[in-house]
């Protein structure tokens, strides 16, 4: 401890990532440490502060580890296992025990969790002797892609319309807060309002037919249409490397 004590007590630790051009002329590797690197979060981070931006972070502590399972694609995903006739039957509720951090998720070296092995989640066969970190198009696809992004980035509007509801503009301002831990320029909020307004009206246009249907309720459909909205707004924030890397 006398030793992590003095390594995080240091000026070169403390230092920001912020480059100094007169500083890159000398050392334009940074190998003096001129300033910071730029690091991407670890895979379980980066899982867990999904979580938390988007509201369901569970912070339960000590207790079973949380199962992994294989879905119907074959990816490993947290569930509990429910085979039936050797393929995947009905999903069980875990009651929020899926939302519990990424510590308490079982580790098997035949079971890496899919969402944590595409941000190099440490390798166990035999065991970890260091941490590596890449930057690889499948991580971008995930992020693109996956449902387990798409449903937090669900959460994430969620949170946002019952914390400001009907207020566009706050829901922005917000988002950057949880998002990115600093408030958005004005130019950056006027931007992402102008988007919520086009993906609205994007939507409006495409279940257009539906309106002719007495049945549809109009409402519901409008609230449909601006949750759409706002996560696919959500789901560009943590997807953005602003999110994903510590400057």
């Amino acid at each position: 401890k006398q030793l992590h004590r003095l390594i995080v007590k240091s000026t070169v630790y403390r230092q920001d990532s912020i480059r100094n051009p007169e500083l890159d002329k000398i050392d334009r590797e940074n190998r003096f440490y001129g300033h910071r690197s730029i690091r991407r979060l670890d895979a379980e981070a980066l899982r867990d502060t999904l979580l938390a931006v988007s509201g369901v972070l569970n912070e339960q502590s000590y207790g079973k580890p949380v199962p992994v399972m294989a879905d119907r694609t074959g990816q490993w995903v947290i569930g509990i296992e429910n085979l039936n006739a050797g393929r995947p039957g009905p999903v069980l509720p875990m009651h929020g025990q899926e939302f519990r951090r990424s510590i308490y998720i079982q580790v098997r070296r035949s079971r890496p969790l899919a969402v944590l092995d595409t941000f190099d989640l440490p390798r166990m066969d035999p065991n970890c002797t260091g941490r590596a970190s890449s930057t690889v198009a499948p991580q971008a696809l995930m992020l693109m892609n996956s449902d387990y992004v798409i449903t937090q980035s669900k959460y994430f509007a969620e949170r946002l319309q019952r914390e400001f509801p009907n207020d566009l503009t706050a829901q922005v301002e917000q988002a950057w807060k949880l998002a990115f831990s600093r408030a958005a320029p004005q130019e950056e909020i006027d931007a992402a309002v102008q988007f919520l307004q086009a993906q609205q009206k994007q939507f409006q246009q495409q279940n257009e037919p539906k309106k002719k249907d007495a049945k549809v309720d109009l409402a519901k459909e409008k609230a449909a249409q601006e949750l759409a909205a706002l996560t696919s707004l959500c789901q560009a924030l943590l997807s953005s490397n602003q999110f994903l890397y510590v400057e």
